[in-house]
């Protein structure tokens, strides 16, 4: 798992909406940074340490809902879960499919077709959901995503 990146300039004696900003940018900052790899796919634990920087946002988000407009952090928080939800989809495939690879190399028996076919049906099922991940930021990036999150942040904690 990624650990979580250092917070610039964070201080106890600086006002809430000054540090919750501050913490939302970084985490946010960090979850896009591991998009790319996450799109690409050649490297599962990009799309593991997005999804994992991606909760950790949401945890920040929903702690201090308050602060934000009612109607419009409902909006914000949704389309965050959407985004997690379809980056756990794709993970639970990807720790499905290694834990069954480790089982099938632990087996005595080496009649393993049953196994072999169920992995390959689990990483084709694991592309569709990737493809329809890959979709889903596509169509963040397209809708300007990450500056409207960004500015509803700035605009509602400046």
């Amino acid at each position: 798992m990624a650990k979580a990146k250092k917070i610039p300039g964070l201080d106890p004696n600086h006002p809430l909406d000054v540090s919750l900003l501050k913490i939302l940018r970084t985490r946010f900052d960090e979850m896009t940074a591991h998009e790319q790899g996450t799109i690409d796919g050649s490297d599962i634990e990009a799309l593991h340490d997005m999804r994992v920087a991606s909760r950790r946002v949401q945890a920040v988000f929903k702690m201090f809902r308050g602060i934000f407009p009612k109607k419009k952090f409902k909006a914000e928080y949704n389309e965050l879960r959407l985004l997690i939800r379809s980056l756990g989809e794709v993970r639970d495939y990807d720790v499905f499919i290694d834990k069954t690879e480790k089982l099938k190399t632990e087996l005595t028996d080496k009649d393993t077709r049953a196994i072999d076919l169920l992995i390959i049906r689990k990483k084709a099922e694991r592309e569709q959901k990737r493809k329809l991940l890959i979709q889903h930021i596509n169509t963040l990036n397209k809708a300007g995503y990450k500056e409207h999150f960004n500015n509803f942040i700035t605009e509602n904690l400046s």
